[in-house]
């Protein structure tokens, strides 16, 4: 939860540390994607003549600032002229950071770029990598044959804002919008967040949006902010996270979310009838897929926010 905000913070921050940051979803395309983004914004840090030891047609290298001449574009392939850029870009100070999110299932591009990665690291590059997404795509990366090398990276998981700091956001969102809401209905919608940053975006732009040019936040307002920002959680998060799922696993989840909180393990066997072990390989892939948590033994709670109320049809 809030990954795709945090690699922008990233990206902020790499920038002032003399990084050329690319940005990207992970795609087929990517690595297309990454050079060209270095590229553009790699640029301006080259001064405007051409480097003159490439720029007959025929020559290696840089026909002008960061452009690959012909013979180079056309001869080497990702690899190569990532490694070229990591050269240049040295001359003037600069690494690059290269952040993809919405990670999927492992597939050649991932393979392709986290293997040049690994070899331009070995080769003493100044260059970084961070990687967001869902929980079962980052731990499909991780578990690939060859890119088990990456179990070495900081893994850092994102749980629920504290709802102290929703409430401080909303006011100061709705105080710089010169918008007066009443405690109580910002409780409200602070609640209704569960401190899922989608949620508090969600509900706080709608809010606003609502709002208009009015002064004041009524209790509609607040109401058909929430119901829209429930409807667009269903449609991008809920079904999205439930798609990748077997019949079996949304089975166990509707089991699950005959609890209100969280579910004791064994009754989940006893209402689908099946055994301990049964029970704990549906267990560790929801764990896997980031869709049930265990905080404690036996125990098991959904992860995805209102995902119990949709799956017992209270959300339409």
């Amino acid at each position: 939860m809030g990954k795709t905000a945090l690699l922008i913070e990233i990206a902020a921050k790499a920038i002032s540390y003399n990084f050329v940051v690319a940005r990207v979803t992970a795609s087929e395309q990517m690595t297309d994607e990454i050079i060209q983004t270095i590229q553009i914004n790699g640029e301006q840090y080259i001064p405007s003549k051409k480097n003159m030891k490439s720029v007959s047609a025929g020559a290696l290298g840089f026909s002008f600032g960061l452009t690959f001449s012909d013979e180079t574009e056309q001869k080497y392939g990702f690899r190569i002229k990532l490694s070229m850029l990591l050269d240049e870009l040295k001359k003037y100070g600069k690494g690059i950071l290269i952040l993809v999110d919405e990670v999927q299932q492992t597939n050649a591009a991932m393979r392709e770029l986290a293997t040049t990665y690994q070899h331009l690291i070995g080769e003493g590059k100044n260059i970084a990598i961070a990687m967001a997404g869902l929980p079962s795509a980052v731990s499909s990366i991780l578990n690939d044959d060859i890119l088990t090398f990456l179990n070495r990276a900081n893994k850092v998981e994102l749980g629920p804002i504290a709802l102290s700091d929703v409430s401080l956001y909303y006011s100061d969102v709705f105080s710089k919008a010169e918008k007066k809401i009443a405690v109580g209905l910002l409780d409200k919608a602070v609640a209704a967040t569960k401190g899922y940053p989608y949620l508090l975006q969600l509900i706080g732009y709608y809010i606003i949006e609502y709002t208009g040019e009015k002064r004041t936040i009524t209790g509609e307002i607040v109401e058909e902010s929430i119901r829209m920002s429930m409807s667009r959680l269903v449609e991008n998060v809920h079904l999205t996270s439930l798609k990748v799922l077997s019949d079996k696993d949304i089975e166990f989840l509707r089991a699950m979310s005959e609890d209100s909180a969280e579910s004791n393990i064994a009754d989940v066997m006893e209402r689908l009838r099946i055994s301990n072990s049964y029970a704990q390989q549906y267990r560790q892939r929801l764990i896997d897929a980031g869709v049930i948590v265990a905080e404690r033994r036996g125990s098991i709670s959904l992860a995805v926010p209102y995902l119990g109320e949709y799956l017992r049809g209270e959300l339409v």
